[in-house]
Order: C-alpha cells, then sequence, then structure tokens
C-alpha cells in the first residue's frame, strides 16, 4: 500500500508530441493537469524528427492524410484527425510564434527550420492553460482499484488520479526515452498488445555496401524488395546509402513491409530502379541513342547519366563488363545488360531492420480496445491511450505526429470531460490503490 502524496484530477505519462497536446487541452478544459515526464526534456524524439526540422505534418486533405494509413487505421483515425485536423495545430503553433512553411510534397516545417520551436510553442500552450510539468520524473506503475485507475506510482511517491492518458511512445530510438515501457503497463493491465515491429527504419544490409557507396544518394529512384522473385514492397524517392546498408524515405516507406514479409526466416534481396519514369524498351532506345551520338564514351560514363559517379563502376562491373569499354564495343546482349541492370539493379539482400532505429513502431494497443471517438480503454475505466503507444504506423511525411497530435487532442479532451462529470456527479476521486 502506497501513501498518497498528490491529487491530480488528470495525470498525462509522456511529454512528447502526443502527451503535450493531450495536456494543454485537458488544461484548456478547466482540469488541473499533471504531466510526467521521464527525461530532462520534453519533445526530445520531436527534436530530432525530419533531421532537427521537425516535418509537423502534412498539408494536404484531412481526408487524405488519415487515408495514408493502412485501412483499420484510417477507419480508428478518422475521428481524431477531423477533431483536431492539421490546420488546427499548425493554427495553434502560429499563435505561439511558429510560423510554418509547405514543401512541394505537402511536408510542413517550421519557417525556421528549428525543431526547438515547436517545443517550445508547446510547452507555452502548456503553461498557458496551467499544465504541472514535472520533468526527470519516470514512472514505476500505474495503479488501479475495483473502480478503474486510481493513481501513478513514481520514485517520489503516489499520484492519485482517476484520469490517467498514456503518451509514452513506441521502442524506437530508446536514448529519446521511447523504451517501451508502457507496453509492459498496458499488458499487466489487460491490454493485447501487438508485436511491435520497425517501421520508417533503415535497412541493414549483406554485403555492407563498399565504401564507396557511404554516403551516396540515388534522387527519384525505385527502391524494390522481392522475396524468391516475387516483389512484395517499393517506394519511389531517394535513397542513401550508409556504411551499414541503406536508408533515406524510399528505404523507410518499405522497411514495415519488408520486416512483416520476412517475419517466417525468409530473405529479401534490394533492387534499384535508376531509370523510373522508362521502361526497359523505352531505357534501351535512350542508351542506344546515347551510344550512337557518342559511341567512343566508355561504358562508366555512359552509366553516369543515370547514377551517380560513384556508383556507376560497380554496376558495370556487376554485368561483368569493362567499365572503361568503349560504348560503340558493346554487343546487343551487352547492351541489354546494362539497361536491365539500370532497371533492376541488386544492391544486396536485408540482413536486419532493426526497431531501435524506426522513427515509429509498428504495433502497439490493439485499436480495438480502444474507442476511436474517445481514446478511452474498453478494457479500464479511466485510461486513455494516444500517439504511438497505439497500433498505428503512418509513412514518412508529417502523417505519424498528426496522428499524435489529433489522438492526444481527443484523450486529453475526454479525459478532462470525464473528469467533469465525475465531479459534478459526486464519485470519489479515488481509494487505496491496488497494485
Amino acid at each position: 500500500m502506497l501513501k498518497s502524496h498528490k491529487y491530480s484530477p488528470v495525470v498525462v505519462i509522456g511529454g512528447g508530441a502526443a502527451g503535450m497536446i493531450a495536456a494543454w487541452r485537458a488544461g484548456a478544459l478547466g482540469a488541473a493537469v499533471t504531466l510526467l515526464e521521464k527525461n530532462s526534456r520534453l519533445g526530445i524524439k520531436l527534436l530530432i524528427s525530419g533531421g532537427g526540422k521537425c516535418n509537423i505534418t502534412h498539408g494536404g486533405e484531412i481526408e487524405s492524410v488519415c487515408g495514408q494509413f493502412r485501412r483499420n487505421e484510417s477507419i480508428f483515425l478518422k475521428h481524431s484527425m477531423h477533431r483536431f485536423t492539421n490546420h488546427d495545430i499548425l493554427s495553434r503553433l502560429r499563435q505561439f510564434g511558429v510560423e510554418t512553411y509547405e514543401r512541394e510534397n505537402g511536408r510542413v516545417f517550421p519557417t525556421s527550420g528549428k525543431a526547438g520551436d515547436v517545443v517550445h510553442a508547446l510547452r507555452r500552450m502548456m503553461e498557458k492553460e496551467g499544465v504541472e510539468i514535472q520533468l526527470s520524473h519516470p514512472v514505476e506503475e500505474i495503479l488501479c482499484d475495483s473502480v478503474g485507475i486510481s493513481g501513478i506510482k513514481t520514485a517520489a511517491g503516489f499520484h492519485q488520479a482517476r484520469q490517467v492518458v498514456l503518451a509514452t511512445g513506441g521502442a524506437s530510438y530508446p536514448k529519446t526515452g521511447t523504451t517501451g515501457e508502457g507496453f509492459r503497463w498496458l499488458k499487466d493491465l489487460g491490454h493485447t498488445i501487438v508485436p511491435l515491429s520497425p517501421a520508417l527504419a533503415p535497412i541493414l544490409l549483406d554485403p555492407k555496401p563498399p565504401a564507396a557507396w557511404q554516403g551516396v544518394s540515388m534522387r527519384d529512384s525505385i527502391l524494390k524488395a522481392k522475396i524468391s522473385g516475387k516483389p512484395v514492397a517499393s517506394a519511389r524517392g531517394d535513397l542513401l546509402f550508409t556504411h551499414e546498408g541503406i536508408s533515406g524515405p524510399t528505404a523507410l516507406e518499405i522497411s514495415r513491409e519488408v520486416f512483416g514479409a520476412s517475419k517466417g526466416g525468409t530473405i529479401a534481396d534490394v533492387f534499384v530502379d535508376a531509370a523510373p519514369d522508362k521502361d526497359e524498351g523505352e531505357l534501351e532506345n535512350t542508351v542506344l541513342s546515347e551510344i550512337t551520338a557518342n559511341g567512343a564514351r566508355s561504358v562508366e560514363t555512359l552509366v553516369e547519366l543515370f547514377v551517380p559517379q560513384r556508383l556507376a563502376p560497380f554496376i558495370v562491373i556487376s554485368i561483368g563488363v569493362d567499365p572503361g569499354k568503349k560504348c560503340h564495343q558493346l554487343k546487343k546482349e551487352e547492351r541489354a545488360s546494362v539497361v536491365r541492370a539500370l532497371k533492376s539493379w541488386h544492391i544486396g539482400r536485408v540482413k536486419e531492420i532493426p526497431i531501435e532505429r524506426g522513427e515509429v513502431t509498428a504495433g502497439g494497443v490493439a485499436l480495438h480496445e480502444v474507442d476511436s471517438k474517445t481514446m478511452r480503454s474498453r478494457i479500464l475505466k479511466g485510461l486513455y491511450i494516444c500517439g504511438e503507444a497505439l497500433d498505428v504506423a503512418g509513412p514518412i511525411g508529417g502523417y505519424n505526429l498528426q496522428a499524435a497530435f489529433s489522438t492526444g487532442y481527443v484523450a486529453g479532451e475526454t479525459a478532462a470531460e470525464d473528469w467533469r462529470m465525475n465531479a459534478s456527479s459526486g464519485e470519489s476521486t479515488g481509494s487505496s490503490p491496488v497494485t
């Protein structure tokens, strides 16, 4: 039995995107809110998002933004995303000094290019509504009694509360504090946890890319993964070679599908299409025209028309042709091999997709156990679940942060409304907690 040392109408666990919005919204509705964050700073994962620039959201129509998630996830998110839209979060941030701009691809960033400005604005929003922010304050356990949620156990003691918003994130980037303990608490409380898997994660290759590839970017290519010759995932955009494998938008986009397809121990091969706007026939005509116009150039130089210079010799060697060979010396079969290599260059096999390095975590609380219109747990009264703790993971481009903002908003709103209803009905604020 713990001694109760503090009563908080609403407690929010987690000071990331979903938690800060939940705390702000609950506070704006008149609830006294305590936010508990185990790190010494708020929004650490936000601070590194978008390469430190923070891709806040996507600027498309909210129906389209919601539709970028898997069907069951999209259905679940529909209410919350319409309740608190991309325009709503941008409007709120603007009120606190954060101007934004939208790129051609719809991704929205702060004009300053500083993620810290977004975190600072979210903190000011909470402070304006009187939210008590407790940093370096890790939660040890969520407690309940015969009624439902009864409080929070921390190293400092017991926070008595009937309304608790869980916004602890996923299990990616553990150095930012998202170490997955929220899933353990939720499982102990009776929730089903869909197995966690990486999403928007780099892909490690076997063999590792040669040193000459590392740091090289391929612009506007198609990255494809196949298992036993059967396509399992593809994405178009930029690709970055690293010292262990590949990253960049295309690698991140296909990581979830490839991980899922490889669960049975099957190994995926990865290919790059360096000429995505042409089929093989069109590309062969282009290559033939280039050879006719300048047959004295080397094959390596020809391939450099389609890929970065540092990659060209490796592609030519992979088809058994001397990179220095003159184009006019190419046999018909060799020319066809060049075309096939440009359309489907095998860069390696998938060795690993590390969950701890994913931008988001797929898996989490089973969606059917959470009311999508309120974010209330269907398992335990007084518990509200939002953000990455849910089994939701969208594509790159600001979609996941919008999901966090929207579900956090609804969770905070519902928690405050339930507190107010309980208070007006004279319901007890709590009793002795059950551990």
